[in-house]
């Protein structure tokens, strides 16, 4: 028998068993090449947004976000116009040439990636249901396969990569491993949200100690310190009143602001070279490059350096920042950072409203935010599309622990404004 219509974001509950073929196909695959191949993240989110272009309906609350992001792309378009990175049209020949374009690939990702993510809100209670429990279980079988294969030093992979014939070293093979902490670190906020309503304790166990565990092994730092701040996040709007999803906001906009100022002051007073004393190789590596960038973004702190401009600047800043503020500051400038500020503080007011309704939901949101700025503040660029791509996921899986039980009465409620 059919369900009866219930209100989901404000709108009548349909059947939509195309929105949910594309969902569970998500879901499955986002385990799967998280460890297979997390580069694979970016033709599955282009992917998804095409096979969703059916069930598509914009809406109003998905129009401020969308335009922001809009807005973001443009400009770093237009700073193509001064960035030393800028290509000349009449060198393109091939694909591989036009793959080069990021501005072009912004464009492109942002409508798919985005038509996945607004489309996908859609989802009836009962796909959404089924798709979310199987990304919860999904998830933790994957944490659990990490930490084994970490443990083995990473044995299982190369098994597999023999069988694919093409063969790794066991050092690079745990690196690839090590990958797949990242989807878990971003993930674990939503999936431990759908697991605790299912009620299923154990899994939960399974999947923050393997998540734990196997990011230790694999030396994934910045996934530490994500899963140890995004905890904080939690604490503080599941456990913070009123003030505790407020204060969040503030705090994710400082980084946006002060990202260059913070670096210079520390190398002013000292700080950086006390920090180069104590932090290993890699970490004394970052502490030079965000100095040469934050020095470097006074040159040009309103427009910036133009996109792709940390690519030019040699052993200086080997292909990008390892720092999303700062590269956003040296290649787009105070606007650019503006722009991404904004958005990113748009997601982190959204956890204020979801936390009137649903302290869990606001609570799990704000875990995955933090964690996913944290990341991007430790270690990857800002236009990498499988990070880009990851982060959709992120969203969608959000939308997705927004349905099944609620032991606690929890309201159905928007986790982010793109619902």
């Amino acid at each position: 028998m059919i369900r009866q219509a219930s209100i989901v974001g404000g709108a009548s509950e349909r059947p939509t068993p195309w929105l949910g073929g594309v969902a569970i196909f998500v879901v499955v695959m986002t385990s799967l090449l998280a460890y297979l191949g997390p580069l694979g993240f970016a033709p599955l989110m282009a992917l998804a947004g095409l096979l969703c272009l059916p069930g598509l309906r914009l809406t109003r609350a998905a129009a401020p976000p969308l335009l922001i992001l809009v807005a973001l792309a443009l400009w770093a378009a237009t700073s193509m116009i001064w960035s030393p990175a800028a290509i000349d049209p009449s060198t393109l020949k091939d694909y591989d040439d036009i793959e080069a374009l990021t501005a072009l690939k912004l464009l492109l990702q942002l409508a798919s990636y985005g038509a996945a993510v607004v489309a996908l809100r859609g989802l009836s209670e009962r796909s959404a249901e089924r798709a979310g429990m199987i990304l919860a279980y999904g998830m933790t079988a994957l944490a659990l396969l990490v930490v084994i294969d970490a443990f083995a030093g990473a044995t299982i992979y190369q098994q597999f990569r023999q069988l694919t014939g093409v063969p790794i070293r066991a050092d690079l093979a745990l690196v690839k491993v090590s990958t797949a902490t990242y989807a878990l670190a971003l993930l674990i906020w939503p999936v431990t949200l759908i697991l605790w309503r299912r009620n299923a304790p154990r899994a939960i166990w399974v999947l923050v100690a393997a998540t734990l565990v196997a990011s230790k092994i694999v030396s994934s730092d910045a996934c530490l310190v994500a899963l140890v701040l995004g905890s904080v996040a939690w604490l503080m709007v599941r456990y913070g009143g009123a003030l505790g999803p407020r204060v969040l906001v503030g705090l994710v906009a400082l980084p946006f602001v002060v990202a260059p100022l913070a670096v210079l002051v520390g190398v002013e007073t000292g700080v950086i070279a006390w920090l180069h004393k104590l932090v290993p190789a890699s970490w004394d590596a970052r502490l030079n490059i965000w100095t040469f960038a934050a020095d470097h973004i006074q040159t040009h702190p309103f427009r910036g350096w133009g996109l792709d401009a940390s690519r030019t600047f040699g052993a200086a800043i080997p292909l990008h920042t390892h720092n999303a503020q700062l590269q956003l500051w040296l290649e787009l400038g105070a606007i650019g950072a503006a722009l991404a500020g904004v958005f990113f503080c748009w997601l982190a007011y959204a956890v204020v409203r979801t936390a009137e309704r649903s302290r869990g939901e606001a609570a799990a949101a704000a875990g995955a935010l933090v964690s996913y700025l944290v990341i991007g503040a430790l270690s990857f660029g800002v236009w990498q599309e499988w990070w880009l791509a990851l982060g959709a996921l992120t969203l969608i899986a959000c939308g997705l622990m927004r349905f099944g039980s609620r032991p606690d009465g929890e309201n159905l409620v928007k986790l982010t404004p793109l619902g």
